[in-house]
């Protein structure tokens, strides 16, 4: 008997050492890829001679990429974990090319903004905790970095994001939508202006109106705050939405309208479609 179990431990142990050398052989290749992706990334520095934090964000490339890998995913390693890593990449090649930081406003849920900071652009960016969201679009603007904002932030932060050369907002986090995962606070990333935009899916409008407002059909409002009998509302509409129809469907009552910035839309990885939250590639019919 004891022979039997002397020979079972041993195909054991010489079985945990092929899994572990085939482990280390995987973590190595997987070293040299981002190598070679630190490789190429400096190459693409010098082709394109980013400097400007600006030059370097590509909001539109990077929802493609995330599209990419939520279609081929599969296994027991859990999505959530697979975005973060990404994240983390991007991110620090993203700093390769041109250096930034992320403001981040601490008026809403002060841990779980930093939880969403961490969680999207990774450890090595300096975060800068200010006061407020209207702190944060002043410290974009004057420093050219990033700055994340809650979607609960109170008062209509957004009145300087449609002039010209003005910070705007770049994407909505979290990116995939999914019924419980981590750094799930619902917020904005806001940018200095981009040098090379992708055409967004999503538009985001600053809308002043008369009275209250509702949106109209196709279009979600993202904020809304009232004061003196005006409402204003950051408006996500569809990116060939026709705005001039909008302003005569509200009867006269819109008193100005704004580019406040765009956005790819999200996935919906569990829950139902929307405006904001698409359906991934491979659940599309």
């Amino acid at each position: 008997m004891s022979s039997v179990l002397s020979g079972q431990g041993e195909g054991d142990a010489r079985r945990l050492a092929e899994l572990r050398g085939r482990i280390d052989a995987i973590d190595a290749e997987v070293h040299r890829l981002l190598i070679e992706r630190g490789s190429v990334i400096d190459t693409l520095i010098h082709v394109k001679g980013t400097s400007r934090p600006g030059a370097a964000f590509r909001p539109g490339r990077e929802a493609d990429m995330m599209r990419r890998l939520v279609a081929r995913h599969e296994g027991v390693l859990p999505l959530m974990t697979v975005e973060h890593l990404w994240r983390e990449i991007i991110s620090t090649f993203t700093r390769m090319q041109a250096s930034f930081d992320v403001a981040i406003d601490t008026s809403v849920e002060p841990e779980r903004m930093r939880d969403l900071a961490r969680f999207y652009f990774g450890f090595s960016v300096k975060l800068t905790a200010l006061p407020d969201a209207a702190a944060v679009v002043a410290r974009v603007r004057e420093t050219g970095d990033l700055g994340i904002v809650a979607r609960a932030a109170k008062g209509a932060w957004w009145r300087g994001l449609g002039r010209p050369n003005a910070p705007q907002i770049m994407a909505l986090l979290p990116h995939l939508g999914a019924k419980e995962r981590p750094a799930d606070l619902p917020a904005f990333v806001i940018s200095p202006k981009l040098s090379d935009p992708t055409p967004p899916e999503i538009r985001i409008l600053a809308v002043t109106a008369k009275g209250p407002l509702s949106a109209p059909k196709g279009a979600e409002i993202l904020v809304s705050t009232e004061e003196n009998g005006r409402t204003e509302v950051l408006l996500a509409v569809p990116a060939a939405y026709d705005v001039a129809r909008f302003g005569m469907e509200a009867g006269g009552r819109i008193e100005a309208i704004t580019e406040a910035g765009g956005t790819a839309a999200g996935i919906a990885v569990d829950g139902e479609a929307s405006l904001l939250y698409q359906k991934p590639a491979q659940a599309r019919t």
